[in-house]
């Protein structure tokens, strides 16, 4: 019996080339979401150490006012990285969503390919079923004559 072949191979393969190269530009995205949820919690942290460190014992009012205007620049950098975290979510969507058109293209000419792959080796094995059953009749014939 000989080997089944796909006529849509060459296709399959570029489908699956557009759906990794796909999948690397979402990971890429989500990449750049969690290095800026970092950032976001970097400065939660900044803010949460230097507020504690505003109000403890032995500062001077020099101390009190540059722990302010750090907060408050703090402040501005949480709002920029918020702005940046929300555009980088919206492109990470738009890639979550070329990805899944991707995969999607790609799972349909995959699973035509097991369709007819199943098609073929069952044909073929009905095939050889009949030729077995054609050449155990032609022995038995022989045999009684």
């Amino acid at each position: 019996m000989r080997a089944f072949r796909f006529n849509l191979e060459k296709l399959l393969e570029v489908r699956g080339f557009y759906e990794r190269k796909a999948e690397m530009v979402l990971a890429e995205k989500a990449g750049r979401c969690a290095i800026l949820d970092a950032k976001l919690r970097e400065l939660a942290e900044s803010r949460i150490r230097t507020r504690a460190e505003m109000y403890s014992s032995g500062r001077m009012l020099a101390d009190y006012q540059a722990a302010e205007v750090y907060m408050i620049r703090l402040d501005r950098d949480k709002e920029k990285l918020l702005v940046e975290l929300a555009q980088a979510e919206l492109e990470r969507e738009k890639a979550r969503a070329e990805y899944v058109e991707k995969r999607r293209d790609r799972e349909a000419i995959d699973k035509l390919k097991e369709r007819r792959q199943a098609e073929y080796y069952r044909l073929a094995l009905r095939e050889e079923t009949k030729v077995l059953d054609d050449l155990a009749r032609h022995l038995a014939v022989g045999a009684k004559g």
